[in-house]
């Protein structure tokens, strides 16, 4: 076909031109040549507008020329193609005259002509906008995905019936759900039984089109109660309620926010226009691109007028650095909640508590989103019954109230420091109470409060806690300030109270934790410090302490402890290994101490580092204890039979020395037996004689038995050289502690010389345990230590292998 000469034809060539120009697509026509080149033979205007190519420049050119490199493929396919189905389309790139590259459309059409040889028809679309918006919509969806995955609430969808349609992965976490689990299932059936009306009247209420808040609680796959703050609002299609989508902050713990939805858009869209609370969104910078109606309402501003605008101007400047530090977190990645103050406006204060959750696409954080809650209300009615329940009614002191939220203040500043916790029992208090009356009982705790308040320094609070417990909170303290201070409470609580002329003598009982030593929350610091008091008016009222791991109360494994312990004593799992005590000048074996071991059936062996602690706190100490004993007395009797006489030590515990049955059992198995009494040993720690009169009563009957006495771990507990001077001891035993580092620890030299001549002082022996270089045994001797005992003579051992050690040590020492 010539297009040039179409004189012949109905139509004029000029008539053919009017047409091309006439069709709304940029449109050429090529003629096929034999190398499947497409040569322009004619082109319309907006081809020529398109490619900025004028029409005689178009017709000297072919269409691959017009196309990337990378469009050339697609452009031979088409080609191919187009001779069997005569009309087909591809995505390809077109190059502009000045360079540039839009995506377009190529649409071709195949034309066979008879006697002449085949031509194709091009229509070009630049399909540019088109790509841009999906791209748009690409992320959107990405927005809506970030927002949806990293929010740490809970975010599920309703349909009409109330069946999950969709779940937020933080499901799983915070109600151990898998999303399949949830999926098409109804969310009533996950309610707590006593809220179910309440939940179904504001059910109905989302499904008038209402937006609704609540408090409510559900079960998790536990059946655990878990406590919500629920937002619920309908989605709405062509006027239609057709779902609903909830949010729910776990309010078991405070400190989870709110993360990201993601979800269609018309769920993002719902979440950010119906919300009732604040939503926002700032770039990177901290500057507004998008806030909904209840932000405005808030702030008092419309979103034009805050536009483009940092939002950090609106937060009070005591606070600004502070919330800039948390954005500046969020822009790494974290989702924050804190509690702020903004001015609004009309330059008012409002309180918010804010969620700042990163917004990603493809990995990048590109804003954030801010979820803020008007707390100004709550605030304020909190501020106003403050007064009201921080003071105890009686005392005129600070009440728990005050004293939680005191104690929760220290531990979450920004720079907490050393603080000491008493918890502070009157000791025989009910009595007076139930002897005198309830108005004795008032007066004497007026009287408690007015001695406490002038004894606390200004670093320090008393707080009434309950009936006639007391607890103080010393600030900024040290360990030596806080046993004075807990020394002078004693002393001055202790003196006569006189009330309506009758005189009432109380003491106190006082148990000690730290911060941080001790815990570093609050739950922690009470209780180590309420049990410290318990064991205080159970060994030795009138006095203090502070917490020590001892006094843990039992865990789940404690539990499974004590099943086997108590078997453990009816299977006969016990049993006694002797460690040899040597005399530091003659070297001869002058003793053994007998160490309790425990292979339990269950556990297999059981340290007793483990055991014995948890056998004092269930008592079953004395039934073990007593069988020590009992052990003790007849291996002193059977290695009598084989002509050794040896002396053999046990270790009391304080549960153990307290026992109103203790000095009759000791005088029963003594005289069954019928040993020396003086071969028995009997060691006690320090913190034992905290009571002195007990303790000095149950050691001289000991002594009147004849058994000799040995203080254990000397230096590490309540040291008194008054304990020394008072008490009948034998035997005074070095702590290891002590002798560990003895080698290369100038002080520690100086306390075993200072203990060595003190022991010798009161008539005693010393006994340095944990001796286990011979340069221990150089330096132990240079100080005058009279007994040794330790690794570097023996491990401790069972009773055949330790005769059989006794022989050889003579035999190795020319004994």
């Amino acid at each position: 076909m010539d297009f040039s000469s179409s004189e012949d034809q109905n139509l004029s060539y000029h008539d053919l031109l009017n047409m091309l120009n006439q069709i709304p697509e940029p449109m050429a026509i090529m003629k096929v040549n034999s190398g499947d080149r497409l040569e322009i033979v004619e082109a319309n205007d907006l081809l020529e507008k398109l490619t900025g190519y004028s029409v005689a420049e178009l017709k000297t050119m072919a269409l691959d020329s017009l196309l990337t490199e990378n469009s050339l493929q697609s452009l031979s396919l088409c080609i191919q193609q187009v001779r069997l189905a005569r009309y087909t389309d591809t995505e390809v790139t077109q190059i502009h005259k000045d360079g540039t590259k839009k995506p377009s459309r190529l649409t071709l059409s195949y034309v066979k002509s008879s006697n002449k040889p085949p031509y194709m028809i091009a229509l070009i679309k630049d399909i540019t906008y088109q790509r841009e918006i999906e791209a748009l919509l690409a992320m959107t969806d990405k927005q809506l995905e970030s927002l949806f995955d990293y929010n740490p609430d809970l975010i599920f969808k309703l349909d009409q019936d109330g069946k999950f349609t969709n779940v937020n992965p933080i499901h799983e976490q915070i109600l151990s759900y898998k999303q399949d689990e949830l999926l098409g299932t109804h969310f009533i059936d996950r309610v707590y039984e006593e809220d179910v009306p309440l939940v179904l009247a504001h059910y109905e209420h989302v499904l008038r089109k209402e937006s609704v808040r609540l408090d409510m609680r559900v079960l998790n796959k536990q059946d655990e109660i878990v406590y919500l703050d629920l937002t619920a609002f309908p989605v709405i299609s062509h006027n239609e309620v057709v779902g609903m989508i909830c949010i729910a902050r776990d309010c078991t713990e405070e400190k989870r926010t709110r993360r990201k939805l993601r979800e269609s858009e018309q769920m993002y869209r719902s979440l950010f226009e119906n919300n009732i609370d604040s939503v926002i969104t700032f770039d990177i910078d901290g500057n507004f691109l998008k806030m909904n109606e209840a932000a405005e309402k808030l702030l008092g501003y419309t979103f034009e007028e805050v536009k483009g605008s940092i939002f950090l101007r609106h937060i009070i400047p005591e606070q600004q650095e502070k919330i800039f530090q948390y954005f500046q977190k969020a822009l790494e990645g974290e989702s924050i909640q804190y509690e702020t103050v903004m001015y609004n406006r009309a330059e008012e204060e409002r309180y918010i508590h804010v969620t700042l959750i990163p917004m990603k696409i493809d990995g990048e954080i590109i804003g954030v989103h801010s979820i803020g809650k008007d707390l100004t209300e709550q605030y304020s009615l909190q501020e106003s019954l403050k007064h009201m329940i921080f003071q105890d009614y009686l005392t005129g002191l600070s009440n728990p109230h005050k004293f939680h939220y005191d104690l929760n203040a220290l531990i979450e500043s920004d720079q907490p420091y050393f603080f000491s916790l008493f918890f502070l029992d009157l000791d025989r208090f009910k009595l007076v109470n139930d002897s005198f009356g309830h108005s004795y009982g008032d007066a004497l705790l007026q009287k408690v409060a007015y001695r406490l308040k002038s004894i606390i320094p200004n670093s320090g609070t008393v707080y009434r806690y309950g009936g006639d417990e007391f607890i103080i909170i010393l600030r900024d303290t040290t360990i030596k300030k806080t046993k004075s201070l807990a020394e002078q409470i004693i002393k001055e609580l202790s003196e006569p109270y006189v009330i309506d002329q009758l005189e009432i003598v109380l003491t106190p009982s006082i148990g000690i934790s730290v911060y941080p030593l001790d815990g570093i929350d609050e739950e922690t610091l009470i209780r180590k410090a309420d049990n410290a008091m318990y064991n205080v008016k159970r060994i030795a009222r009138g006095n203090y302490q502070f917490h020590h791991e001892s006094l843990k109360q039992k865990t789940l494994g404690n539990i499974r402890m004590d099943s086997s312990l108590r078997k453990g004593i009816q299977q006969d799992e016990f049993s006694l290994m002797y460690q040899p005590q040597i005399d530091a000048t003659t070297n001869k074996i002058v003793g053994a101490e007998a160490l309790l071991r425990w292979h339990s059936r269950d556990l297999g062996p059981v340290s007793p580092n483990v055991f014995i602690p948890l056998a004092e706190e269930t008592g079953l100490i004395i039934p073990i204890g007593e069988w020590v004993l009992k052990q003790a007395c007849n291996q002193i009797l059977s290695w009598k039979e084989e002509g050794i006489v040896l002396p053999i030590a046990i270790n009391l515990s304080i549960r153990q020395f307290y026992y109103h049955n203790f000095i009759p059992s000791v005088e029963k198995i003594i005289q069954k037996t019928d040993i020396n009494p003086s071969l028995l040993h009997m060691e006690i720690t320090e913190s034992m004689a905290i009571d002195q009169e007990f303790a000095t009563k149950v050691l001289q009957q000991l002594k009147n038995i004849g058994v000799k006495i040995a203080i254990d771990d000397f230096g590490t507990g309540y040291s008194s050289l008054s304990h020394l001077k008072k008490f009948p001891f034998d035997y005074l035993k070095i702590d290891q502690s002590f002798i560990s580092d003895l080698d290369h620890d100038k002080e520690g030299q100086d306390m075993i010389s200072i203990i060595t001549m003190l022991a010798k002082k009161f008539n005693m022996r010393t006994i340095a345990e944990g001796v286990e270089t011979e340069k221990h045994v150089d330096l132990l001797k240079k100080y005058e230590c009279d007994i040794m005992q330790g690794f570097f003579y023996s491990r401790p051992l069972p009773p055949s292998e330790f005769t059989q050690w006794k022989k050889n040590w003579e035999i190795q020492t020319h004994l």
